[in-house]
């Protein structure tokens, strides 16, 4: 197994390295025109622009469908419980889960039905005088209800 080198040395070397690297830098600076150069800046600064806003649309649309998702569930959630309303409603509890297999109930006698009572006929008054009225305003144009905050 070859012995490490001591870390002096790599460490000379590495300072010697960014250093020539640095000083090509430079150079090829120096290289550039300064009109080139201011040209190369404000390309990348318009690009860092573009790139930000098309960041922060991405944010947005990702919020815009984590509200549909979360606006979905509820949805589900409300039917659910018009639906356990429902069957409250008509003394049904079919929305609770069965424990095993339903079982039927023995026949048992209907009673006899009964016709509906007639209705007595309301006494007829007579027609009282009403002060006059406005006219009524006419109807207002039919529209559509508003969903789109749904």
């Amino acid at each position: 197994m070859a012995t490490r080198k001591r870390a002096s040395t790599q460490s000379k070397l590495l300072k010697r390295a960014v250093k020539a690297g640095r000083s090509a830098l430079r150079e090829a600076e120096r290289r550039v025109p300064p009109d080139v150069r201011k040209q190369l800046d404000r390309t990348i600064r318009d690009g860092q622009k573009t790139l930000h806003s098309a960041i922060k649309e991405v944010q947005k649309r990702l919020d815009r469908t984590a509200r549909q998702a979360d606006l979905d569930k509820a949805m589900k959630r409300l039917e659910r419980l018009s639906k356990q309303v429902r069957n409250l409603a008509t003394g049904s509890t079919s929305s609770a889960p069965a424990a095993g297999p339903a079982r039927r109930k023995p026949a048992a006698r209907k009673p006899a039905a009964r016709k509906p009572a007639a209705r007595k006929a309301a006494p007829k008054r007579a027609p009282t005088r009403r002060a006059a009225q406005p006219a009524p305003a006419p109807p207002a144009p039919d529209r559509e209800p508003d969903t789109s905050a749904f």
